[in-house]
């Protein structure tokens, strides 16, 4: 047997390093997340800590054979690893995490179009790999059993506990903290509930390694800073101050602070501006800012013509992109940026949600959608958030096959039937998920072909012609709304609101900068769509705020004067005096009138001559993280569930001693 040159040792781990380094680098490149920056020194940190672990690990194995092979698997892990990130990132606008694999199903029915969505570039993630396997194939070496000694052992071991422990340095130095940040390094690192900003500070390897702790023991991070406000309140917060002080659970107890101590906004001119009249809510599958032209879609142009048109509305698309939003319209909470939330949580009850709001205002709230629970549990949360009824396409009688890969029923259909269920009690709310806009727009399908020709003569791809034919499918369905309450004398006393879920991803963003009239090259701008309030007795006004759908419901609530508490909802009511005229983005990125915040890379850029000052930028990203902490903390922990029972329980023992 030769004698194993200890050289060869370290040119291996030297090279595997390499490599994997490399990985991280072509993922910034590909993401467009800066490399000149103190995170990569961190990043290769890790690289090197890995590396000769994984060294150590196998320094213990004779095989040379069976080390380089083993190596080989470890870079395959991690380049998949980091391409599926990118193409996830790509396909629904997130980076995948164990709590978001429930998306897997949605990218495993279009399989096609997800790897269609790959541009060449992506690939690049390969390369480290495909260099390293020929460099096994091709080196000439004579594989035998060997062992590595001890000296060098100890060599590999002292270098483990040195790049780990200047890597611990990196969570907490200042030098490494960018002031802007949404939260400190070492939280993110201790609970990377945002991927985004995670990946872009430990790179890819690193963050799949947390993500899959975070799954196995979760670790949450308490803000116990806040304190009672002494203030007199004009909501009486006396049975809260009791629940408490009893409360012995520090989770429920935070949820209980920070709550409690948000600002109750006062009433304002649209107080009540709609009270008494009936609502329809319908969030439109798919709705893009194409919706908005009106040679092609004369029904939403009516509703402009009579609505409050707000031309700054954005969705921003979460681990579930319709489920998520939905969510978020219906209770105005962050859904739990690690998770489907809807799908994960399905069982949580929220006493604050819209159905329960109109139900207590004497509403008969029924919900209505087009397809089954395939992507999304509607038939179980919506009745836990409150609404009496909900009809699906099964129940309506929709005439559909949810096994043909890319039809999807008419919302022509669903209109007309939903029209007729929820018009039968007054007054009404209902909520209305459209799905024809839904894709796959790269195969011919019956209604990606229904008004194809129509856009025969424009310079459109396939795909884009096959989403503006469904798409004027949901228009049409807008039409038959109108008319069928026209029909039945109840358009003046009705309000519609319309939005869209989130743009059309199904498309590449080429195809989407052809068909609108701005650039959405700038900063998610991509993510805007159409938002509109209308009754058929207002006056038409655009209005140029920022806001998404987290706003929806403490603006519906004040506009109807539900009886509410805005400190529950993480959103604004958007005529509020003290609204921020601000939309926040899944990663935590957010937009005004003043910047643009990119949470992953902790850049500002300034949209005007006005500023912030550094204070002012980590006040907002600091209330912004809490927002979505916090809104974590209730959904996990069902908190809203918890404290409609223990108010119920407190009032309850007050009107026995009133009885007594």
């Amino acid at each position: 047997m030769k004698k194993f040159k200890e050289s060869t040792f370290w040119k291996e781990t030297f090279l595997f390093t390499v490599f994997l380094f490399s990985i991280e680098l072509l993922f910034r490149i590909i993401e467009n997340i800066p490399i000149l920056d103190l995170a990569i020194l961190r990043i290769a940190l890790s690289s090197i800590f890995l590396s000769f672990l994984l060294e150590f690990i196998l320094s213990f194995f004779p095989s040379l054979r069976f080390r380089k092979w083993v190596q080989f698997f470890v870079l395959a892990l991690a380049s998949i690893y980091g391409l599926v990130q990118v193409g996830f990132r790509n396909f629904l606008g997130i980076f995948i995490s164990i709590g978001t694999s429930a998306q897997m199903g949605a990218v495993a029915s279009y399989l096609k179009e997800y790897f269609m969505s790959f541009k060449p570039e992506y690939y690049m993630m390969l390369c480290p790999l495909v260099l390293y396997f020929l460099f096994i194939v091709l080196e000439k070496r004579e594989y035998q059993k060997n062992k590595v000694n001890w000296k060098t052992k100890l060599i590999t071991l002292f270098t483990v506990l040195i790049t780990g422990a200047m890597y611990a340095s990196t969570l907490f130095l200042p030098i490494f903290q960018n002031p802007y940040q949404l939260v400190e390094n070492y939280k993110i690192f201790l609970s990377p509930i945002n991927s985004s900003v995670a990946i872009s500070q430990f790179g890819t390897s690193v963050f799949g390694l947390l993500d899959v702790k975070q799954s196995i023991y979760p670790i949450i991070l308490l803000d116990t800073t806040q304190e009672m406000p002494d203030e007199e309140r004009k909501i009486d917060d006396t049975l809260w101050k009791e629940i408490i002080e009893e409360e012995q659970d520090p989770v429920l107890n935070n949820l209980n602070h920070y709550f409690i101590n948000r600002e109750i906004t006062e009433e304002n001119d649209y107080t009540g501006y709609f009270e008494g009249k009936n609502l329809i809510v319908v969030m439109m599958e798919s709705a893009g800012m194409m919706l908005t032209n009106e040679e092609y879609f004369p029904n939403f142009q009516k509703f402009i013509e009579h609505g409050w048109y707000f031309s700054n509305n954005y969705s921003p698309r979460n681990a579930c992109a319709t489920g998520d939003n939905e969510f978020s319209a219906l209770t105005s909470l962050f859904p739990v940026n690690t998770s489907c939330t809807v799908s994960v949580y399905p069982n949580n009850t929220y006493f604050t949600a819209m159905f329960e709001k109109f139900n207590e205002k004497g509403y008969s709230t029924t919900s209505y959608h087009d397809f089954t629970d395939y992507y999304y549990p509607r038939n179980i949360f919506h009745l836990n958030m409150g609404s009496k009824n909900f009809y699906d396409g099964t129940r309506l009688g929709i005439d559909f096959n949810p096994n043909v890969y890319g039809e999807w029923p008419s919302d022509v259909e669903l209109m007309q039937k939903a029209t007729s269920i929820m018009t039968q009690e007054k007054p009404f709310m209902s909520w209305i998920t459209t799905v024809s806009a839904h894709h796959p727009y790269e195969i011919p399908s019956v209604l990606g072909n229904k008004y194809y020709n129509l856009f025969k003569d424009t310079n459109y791809s396939s795909s884009l012609k096959r989403y503006l034919s469904k798409l004027k499918v949901t228009d049409d369905a807008l039409g038959v709304l109108l008319d069928e309450l026209e029909k039945k004398d109840l358009l003046k006393d009705t309000v519609i609101v319309l939005f869209g879920d989130h743009y059309p991803y199904g498309l590449s963003n080429e195809d989407v900068q052809t068909a609108v009239d701005y650039d959405i090259s700038p900063f998610y701008e991509i993510e805007k769509v159409p938002l509109v309030i209308y009754n058929s007795e207002l006056e038409s006004q655009t209005i140029d705020k920022n806001t998404y759908y987290m706003n929806l419901l403490p603006t519906l609530a004040n506009l109807f004067n539900l009886d509410y508490d805005p400190r529950f909802y993480l959103g604004e009511d958007l005529f509020s005096s003290t609204f921020s005229d601000r939309v926040v983005f899944a990663d935590g990125s957010w937009q005004d009138k003043i910047a643009r915040y990119n949470a992953v890379n902790s850049k500002i850029e300034y949209l005007n001559e006005e500023t912030y000052t550094p204070e002012e930028i980590q006040n907002i990203n600091s209330e912004i993280y809490q927002k979505k902490e916090m809104s974590k903390l209730a959904i996990t922990s069902n908190y809203f569930h918890y404290f409609e029972q223990k108010r119920n329980e407190k009032q309850s023992e007050q009107e026995g001693e009133k009885n007594e």
